[in-house]
């Protein structure tokens, strides 16, 4: 039996408790500096809440750091513990970032989470890090009872990874949410898009991207892309729009890439 506390009471915290079912992983309580969303969570998931970060209790085996990237230093540094592994969840933050405490780790999901839409974390890739031999292993027991892909990633390549997955997810995901919009205006069903945007993913893990670059962007097509443009009225769209048209006619892969 693996015990853990959780401090936080946002997206990852509601994931984290919810993976943690039907397994072997006791969570003994969930602090947080919201007391109302505490008391919430806690009676929710029938949870022991913790009302003040003094009490916390000081024998478990993993603090699990559910908080903003900002607020990660503060918390841990005001952990009174004896000895447990403290884990913080940021793509972004060093393994570092925890620094009053002995024992450390990160475990990242290369995941978008929301509360309300989380399942689970079996088939999603988790990147770990830990500061000892032993806290890895500690660190990847608790990751692989809630994930069948736990990789080994260090603070540097996490780095490019959170950067690499704000990229292909959060701008893909606003460029489409722009273009839908569009079709909405006009009173055109976005389904239609549908096989073309799944074909277009799963073609990026088959082939190289760049070599599969459609469209008139990568033609120089100046006469299509104009024609584009005089039909766009929100200016952030039509930037965007000659934006990507340079950068995908300008553009030149690295020597790893050709």
């Amino acid at each position: 039996m693996i015990t853990a506390v959780i401090i936080g009471s946002g997206n990852m915290a509601h994931a984290i408790i919810r993976a943690c079912q039907n397994t072997n992983i006791e969570i003994i309580g969930i602090y947080s500096r919201k007391i109302e969303n505490t008391i919430e969570i806690a009676k929710q998931k029938n949870i022991n809440c913790i009302e003040s970060i003094t009490n916390i209790p000081t024998d478990a085996d993993l603090y699990l750091l559910c908080v903003n990237d900002d607020a990660i230093e503060s918390v841990s540094n005001s952990l009174i513990i004896n000895g447990g592994l403290v884990v913080h969840f940021s793509g972004l933050k060093n393994i570092n970032e925890i620094k009053k405490q002995e024992n450390k780790a990160v475990f990242w999901p290369i995941e978008s989470i929301n509360k309300n839409s989380f399942v689970n974390f079996k088939n999603t890739p988790i990147c770990i890090e830990a500061n000892t031999d032993e806290n890895y292993r500690i660190i990847e027991n608790f990751a692989d009872r809630l994930s069948n892909h736990v990789l080994n990633i260090n603070t540097e390549k996490r780095l490019y990874l959170h950067l690499a997955a704000t990229i292909t997810n959060n701008f893909s995901n606003h460029l489409i949410t722009l273009a839908k919009n569009e079709l909405d205006n006009k009173g055109i069903d976005y389904g239609i898009l549908k096989h073309l945007l799944s074909n277009a993913l799963n073609n990026s893990f088959i082939f190289e991207p760049y070599k599969i670059q459609t469209g008139p962007a990568i033609r120089n097509d100046l006469n299509t892309m104009q024609k584009h443009l005089d039909l766009i009225e929100n200016q952030n769209l039509r930037a965007l729009y000659e934006l990507f048209s340079k950068s995908i006619f300008e553009f030149k892969p690295n020597k790893n890439n050709a």
